[in-house]
């Protein structure tokens, strides 16, 4: 998370000063550092909306789908979960493959 943050910090400044080196003239480096820039502080915004945790499952309202996959980069299986009151959808881990409810 700090990480991120620091990125898109230096994303926005690199953006700030291209926008300030064109207003002064200096047009050939100026649109390159907007540019580079602009393209990191997208990339970095779009990434988190893109690539969705996967977290535990919780408490709520929420419910299971039949929805479920193998995680590409983990191999781990992932099913989804529904809140019906927001709509919101929630990837959770699953269960591995064979693995059994344990007995109460």
């Amino acid at each position: 998370m700090m990480l991120r943050s620091v990125v898109i910090a230096v994303a926005a400044i690199l953006t700030c000063i291209g926008i300030g080196l064109i207003a002064y003239g200096v047009y050939a480096p100026g649109w390159q550092v907007l540019v580079i820039g602009l393209i990191v502080l997208i990339g970095t915004l779009f990434e988190r909306w893109r690539y969705r945790r996967i977290e535990e499952a919780s408490n709520g309202q929420w419910q299971r789908t039949d929805e479920r996959f193998i995680d590409p980069t983990t191999g781990d299986p992932v099913e989804v979960m529904f809140d019906p009151r927001t709509g919101e959808r929630r990837y959770v881990a699953g269960k591995s493959r064979g693995a059994k409810d344990a007995a109460p």
